[in-house]
C-alpha cells in the first residue's frame, strides 16, 4: 500500500478545507487535501450560491494574497437596511466612519476556482479528488488516514467535510443539534432599479428574506435572496411557474429593488443548526461546519468558518516559529479554545434573533418597533452592531 507524509492532512476540498490548506501551506507545512467528489471541476458547474465576505475575512484573504484575484468578482456592500414587516419599520447601518465597507458578495464558484489555480501551483500541496476515507488509527506521534489503497500519515487531520462530516461520525465527536423545521429558498434574478450596493433584510413572522447586491450581468442589475420560510410552503413556491414565482417575489421584497424580471437560478435547503460539544479528538481538529453551523439570519455561518481558518493560521505559525510540531493534544486545545465560543455565541445570537423577530406577540411587537428606532438613534450601538457585521469585534 501506497504511503504518503504530510504534516497536515485536510479531510474535504470545499471551500473551507481549499482556503485553510493554501494557508497553512504559506507556512512551509506539507499538506494533503482528500475529497471525495472531483470538487474543482463539479462546483463550477453546479454551484450557484453565493458568499458574503465580512470585512474581516476580506482582511484575513488580502493577508495570504487571496483578496487580490476575488476583488474583480465581487459586489461591495455598503448599506445594510433592516426592515420589520413594513418599509416604515426600517434600520440602516453602514461604515463611512471607517472609509470601507460593511462585506462582499462573491460567487463561490469564482473564489473555489482562484483558490484551486492557488493550490494547484503549490508544491507543498497534494491534493487526492475521489478518495474515500476508510479508517483512522493513531501511531505514536502520527495519525494515519487509511484510503483503501494508500495511506496518509501526518501529524494533524482537519475534518473540513461540511454539516454532515463523516469524520465526526467516525469518531463519535457528540454534537449538540437543532432542526428548525424550515427551509431556505436561495435564487439569483435580475431586477429593475439599482441596488445601489445595498443589501436588506426582511423580517417576517415566519423567517427573515435577505437580499443580498451582486455584480451586473450583462448590464442588467443582478441581486440574490436567502429567504427562510416553513418547509412546505418553500417546496410549492420552488415548484411554482415562473409567473407565479415573480409575483411572490415583488410582493415580499416590497419593490425596493424594483421588479423582480426574471429568475437565473434557484435552490432549496433544510434550516439547521449544530455546534460540536468539542472541537477536536485524536489529533483532529473540526473547522467550519464541520464544527458548527449556523441558522442564516445573519449570514456569518462562512465568515466564522475562516474565523476558524485565521485562528488556526496564526497558532499553526506560532508553533512553527518555536520548531514544534502541531497536531498534539495542547495545540489542539488551545484551537479549540481559540473558536469555541465565538461559534457559541453566534449560535445564541442567531437563535434568539429568530426567535425575537418571528413572535407576534403584541408587546414584542411594539418593543422591536421602539428597539429599531432606538438603535437607528444611537450611533455608539449602531456602530457596534455594524462591527460585528463586519466580523471585526
Amino acid at each position: 500500500m501506497k504511503e504518503i507524509r504530510s504534516n497536515i492532512n485536510i479531510i474535504g476540498g470545499g471551500l473551507i478545507g481549499a482556503s485553510v490548506g493554501y494557508s497553512l501551506s504559506l507556512l512551509g507545512y506539507k499538506i494533503t487535501i482528500i475529497e471525495k467528489n472531483n470538487q474543482y471541476n463539479s462546483a463550477k458547474d453546479k454551484d450557484h450560491r453565493t458568499i458574503a465576505v465580512s470585512e474581516g475575512t476580506k482582511n484575513f484573504l488580502t493577508n495570504i494574497d487571496i483578496w487580490p484575484s476575488i476583488k474583480n468578482f465581487s459586489q461591495p456592500i455598503k448599506k445594510i437596511k433592516v426592515i420589520d414587516r413594513k418599509i416604515s419599520n426600517i434600520l440602516e447601518f453602514d461604515n463611512n466612519r471607517r472609509g470601507s465597507n460593511l462585506g462582499y458578495i462573491v460567487k463561490n464558484k469564482y473564489l473555489l476556482d482562484i483558490l484551486y489555480k492557488k493550490l494547484k501551483n503549490n508544491k507543498n500541496i497534494t491534493i487526492l479528488n475521489n478518495s474515500l476515507v476508510e479508517s483512522f488509527q493513531m501511531q505514536n506521534d502520527c495519525i494515519i488516514t487509511n484510503l483503501g489503497n494508500q495511506m496518509i500519515l501526518s501529524d494533524l487531520n482537519i475534518a473540513a467535510d461540511g454539516k454532515k462530516s463523516s469524520v465526526r461520525k467516525y469518531l463519535k465527536t457528540p454534537i449538540f443539534n437543532k432542526n428548525y423545521k424550515k427551509s431556505a429558498l436561495v435564487l439569483t434574478f435580475t431586477h429593475s432599479k439599482n441596488h445601489n450596493s445595498t443589501a436588506f433584510e426582511f423580517f417576517y413572522k415566519n423567517g427573515p428574506l435577505a437580499i443580498l447586491p451582486m455584480q451586473k450581468v450583462n448590464n442588467t442589475f443582478v441581486s440574490s435572496i436567502v429567504w427562510t420560510n416553513d418547509s412546505g410552503y418553500l417546496e410549492q413556491v420552488h415548484k411554482t411557474n415562473n409567473k407565479n414565482l415573480l409575483s411572490i417575489l415583488n410582493q415580499n421584497t416590497q419593490h425596493v429593488i424594483g421588479n423582480i424580471n426574471k429568475i437565473l437560478t434557484k435552490q432549496l435547503f433544510p434550516i439547521t443548526a449544530h455546534l460540536n460539544t468539542s472541537f477536536f479528538k485524536q489529533r483532529t481538529i473540526y473547522i467550519g461546519d464541520a464544527a458548527h453551523s449556523f441558522h442564516p439570519i445573519a449570514g456569518q455561518g462562512w465568515n466564522l468558518g475562516m474565523k476558524d481558518v485565521e485562528n488556526l493560521f496564526y497558532l499553526a505559525k506560532n508553533y512553527k516559529a518555536l520548531g514544534i510540531d502541531v497536531g498534539d493534544n495542547i495545540f489542539c486545545k488551545k484551537y479549540h479554545n481559540e473558536n469555541f465560543y465565538n461559534a457559541f455565541r453566534l449560535y445564541q445570537v442567531t437563535d434568539k434573533l429568530d426567535h425575537v423577530f418571528k413572535n407576534q406577540n403584541p408587546l414584542l411587537t411594539i418593543g422591536r418597533k421602539l428597539g429599531l428606532s432606538f438603535i437607528q438613534k444611537n450611533k455608539k450601538i449602531n456602530n457596534m452592531i455594524s462591527d460585528f457585521a463586519m466580523g471585526i469585534n
